[in-house]
């Protein structure tokens, strides 16, 4: 786990302050990450995601 990549997407790309990055657990991190990524075109929203289910 790269926790300068995390650090740089959480900073430059979400506009959040590192102590909000250092604070995140890595599921919301990626979760919010995920839904940037779809949000620009980046990533396909899944038909059937795991926090669809439940």
């Amino acid at each position: 786990m790269n926790v300068a990549r995390i650090l740089y997407a959480g900073c430059k790309i979400l506009n959040y302050r590192e102590t909000e990055v250092f604070r995140m657990t890595l599921r919301k991190f990626a979760l919010l990450y995920d839904e940037h990524l779809v949000a620009s075109g980046i990533k396909k929203k899944d038909e059937l995601d795991l926090d669809d289910v439940f």
